[in-house]
């Protein structure tokens, strides 16, 4: 069995098994509290809503992060989650800082590895917030900092985005642009960011693709 076949292997089992942990949740909950819930029509109204943003979604992050993250990132990645927020950038990180390309064996390993860190280092600083989180309370709540949190996940994409677009500019135009004016139209969309950049990835995918075809890169 090789490296992928494993991968492929744990990665499945692991999956059945934080998807059967993460159902059995409410039920432990309900147990322990000594209570229950009823599949009345506001459970199937909730749960069609979120079927319906979320399958879409989770199909088209799958087709746009696994080349990127390559097979044991990609269950790693999923099964930890926060992809968009900070495992997908680790691995770009990871990967200019090494030097690798996608879908070799070495971006395989480091993508995997950035992926790996940076679940551990989250896990400890999550740790070390429940356990700090009372005296650090009024600091988090100052409101001097308030700024500084609403645009933390706009700063980490910018940095990384602007490496990209200054090495890849024909292919980010559009989709910058593209992006630019739709949530100028129509700023709601704002809420839906992880959709919308999926969306523009399948987007800029497509037209290097074209651009790849007509010798342009």
């Amino acid at each position: 069995m090789n490296y992928n076949d494993q991968m492929h292997r744990f990665g499945r089992i692991s999956g059945f098994i934080m998807l059967g942990l993460m159902i059995a949740v409410p039920f432990i909950v309900c147990l322990v509290f000594n209570t229950s819930f009823t599949f009345n029509d506001g459970y199937w109204a909730a749960l069609m809503a979120m079927l319906i943003q979320y399958i879409p979604s989770g199909i088209l992050e799958v087709i746009t992060y696994a080349p990127l993250l390559g097979t044991g990132g990609t269950y790693l990645g999923f099964i930890s989650g926060n992809l968009a927020n900070l495992k997908v950038p680790c691995a770009m990180n990871a990967r200019d800082i090494a030097g690798t390309e996608v879908g070799t064996d070495e971006n395989e390993v480091i993508s995997t590895i950035a992926i790996a860190s940076s679940t551990i280092v989250t896990t400890l600083v999550i740790a070390a917030g429940v356990l700090l989180i009372v005296p650090l309370t009024p600091l988090l709540e100052n409101p001097v900092l308030q700024p500084a949190f609403k645009t933390v996940v706009s700063a980490l994409f910018g940095a990384m985005g602007f490496v990209y677009i200054r090495k890849y500019p024909k292919i980010a135009f559009i989709p910058w642009l593209l992006a630019a004016v739709i949530f100028w139209l129509v700023p709601s969309l704002t809420s839906m960011v992880s959709i919308m950049v999926v969306v523009l990835a399948v987007i800029s995918m497509a037209i290097g693709h074209l651009l790849y075809k007509g010798g342009k890169i």
